[in-house]
This record gives C-alpha cells, sequence and structure tokens, in this order.
C-alpha cells in the first residue's frame, strides 16, 4: 500500500532480512552450576511465514493492541476450563518467559509437524511461534530497553529464570524428554516463571490431545502460540529506539550477549514512533 511505501521511505540504513534467536531452555550445552556460559544466540533469516502472520494481525488489528487484550485473546484455550496463569502475571517480560518457555517445551513434544492435510499449516504456525519466541526471549535477554518494562529488571529476570532452569535441567542429566521436562520444570524450580510456562504448555498439549479425541485435524496449540506472538510483536512494536531495535534484529549483532552494563539514559526520548515504520525495519515487509 501507498502508506507502507511511504513509511518504508523513512528507513535510510540498509538491514538485512535477519534475527537473533536465543532460548532459555537450552538443554543441548553443559548445565553444571558452577560453570556459566554467555548467553547463546543464533542469527536466521526472517522465515516469509512469520512476515506474512505479522502482516495479517497488523491488518487485523488496525492499529488498536493492547497487552492484556492479545494475551486473554490468543491464548484462551477453546474447550479448556482451566484458567490461564494472567493473574500472577502483570509485567511484559513475565508473559514473554513464561510464553517463550511453553513454546520451547512444545518443540519438545511436536518435533515435526503432523502428516495429515493441516500439515503445511501446522508447519507455518510453528516457525512463526518458534522464531518470534526466539526472538521475543533475545530482547529480554540483550535487549530489555527495548521493552515496556525497566530494563534492569527485566535483565536480572531473565538472569534468574535462566539459572534456575539451567540447575533443573543438570538434575535430569540429559536431554529431556516432554514429560520429563515438565517433571523438571514444574517440581525442580524455584522461580514460578518456569513453572507457569510448564503449567501452560501442559494446558497447550491438552487442548491438542482433546482434538485428537474428537478427530479433529491439526494441531490448535500451534496455531494459538503463533497468533500470541504475532500480536506480541504488534504490542512491543512502538518504540522510540529504532536503530537499537535495528541493531537488536539484524546480522550487525555479534551473536553473543554483552554482560557490560547499560549506558545511563540520555535526554527524554521524541514520541513513539508508528507501528509501520518499526515493523518494516525489523521485517523487511517490501
Amino acid at each position: 500500500s501507498l502508506l507502507l511505501r511511504c513509511s518504508c521511505k523513512l528507513v535510510n540504513n540498509p538491514w538485512k532480512d535477519n534475527i537473533n534467536l536465543c532460548s532459555i531452555l537450552d538443554m543441548h550445552r553443559p548445565t553444571a552450576k558452577w560453570s556459566p556460559l554467555p548467553e547463546k544466540t543464533k542469527i536466521v533469516k526472517v522465515p516469509d511465514q512469520v512476515k506474512s502472520a505479522i502482516v495479517a494481525k497488523l491488518r487485523s488489528s488496525k492499529g488498536s493492541l493492547q497487552l492484556t487484550k492479545a494475551c486473554t485473546a490468543s491464548l484462551h484455550l477453546q474447550g479448556s476450563d482451566s484458567q490461564l496463569l494472567w493473574e500472577d502475571v502483570t509485567a511484559t517480560t513475565d508473559v514473554l518467559l513464561v510464553c517463550h518457555i511453553a513454546t520451547t517445551i512444545l518443540e519438545v513434544k511436536y518435533p515435526n509437524p503432523s502428516t495429515t492435510a493441516s500439515s503445511s499449516s501446522d508447519s507455518s504456525n510453528r516457525v512463526v511461534a518458534t522464531h518470534l519466541s526466539g526472538y521475543c526471549a533475545y530482547l529480554v535477554a540483550c535487549c530489555p530497553e527495548l521493552l515496556p518494562d525497566d530494563d534492569g529488571w527485566s535483565k536480572d529476570l531473565y538472569k534468574a529464570v535462566k539459572a534456575d532452569a539451567r540447575r533443573a535441567l543438570a538434575a535430569g542429566r540429559a536431554p529431556p524428554e516432554y514429560e520429563k521436562l515438565v517433571r523438571l520444570l514444574s517440581a525442580g524450580c524455584r522461580h514460578k516463571v518456569l513453572r507457569n510456562g510448564a503449567q501452560l504448555a501442559e494446558q497447550l498439549v491438552a487442548l491438542v490431545q482433546n482434538q485428537q479425541e474428537e478427530e479433529e485435524e491439526g494441531n490448535k496449540a500451534w496455531g494459538v502460540l503463533a497468533e500470541f506472538w504475532s500480536e506480541i510483536i504488534l504490542y512491543l512494536a512502538p518504540s522510540d529506539n529504532l536503530d537499537a531495535h535495528a541493531a537488536a534484529s539484524s546480522s550487525r549483532c555479534s551473536g553473543r550477549c554483552s554482560t557490560t552494563p547499560a549506558s545511563s539514559p540520555g535526554p527524554p526520548p521524541p514520541p513513539p514512533t508508528t507501528r509501520l515504520r518499526l515493523l518494516h525495519l525489523l521485517f523487511k515487509f517490501i
């Protein structure tokens, strides 16, 4: 559209079509409690499915998204009497980490798309959910100043949750399967973010099991998570710091998070920019 083309012209710096990803539950690295490791990240090309999902959500939202609406609408588990966890979750970073953990657990439970007629849709939803989940985990770990919460608090929360996850997974001695992973995180973790993430994963798996009992095709859990992550990206999009978002998303990042403290705040930021401008910068729609 003309509006998108005009917004794209506001972006002066070329940007490679990449984003950084990381994970709290990195189950294939050494997990000894006495050997802290730098945060491991990887740079990947933004899949077309991710761009399409965000554009579709942007069009349907008409620019008005609130965090609570996004969460309750996307993570409403149809056919389930279970209450989701939002009474305890009041900060954006909490929401991101709980849902990131649940998404990672579902990757363990459903490592490959189903082989039904709906497998193409399942695969697309899985790609959207896992990539945006990893990107949001990267923002919390390495660029918390781009989130609505206090950046120092967000970084401390990530470190605490990561340390608790490493301790719990170390007790398992090997990369666990789904049931063992949920048990380790539910019973072996002190931090409620990890326990809530495991509980949310169980609810999503139960949703899929209900589907199977009713002989419905597909994997509704991936659809729910793809909707959620597409909405949360739009919620996070209004930002005063486009250059920082570009650096967070592009291959110009080193691939590892800096351990140095954030610089002291400068002058007050300018008024928030539009979602369209930032989303073009992040996901290169045109």
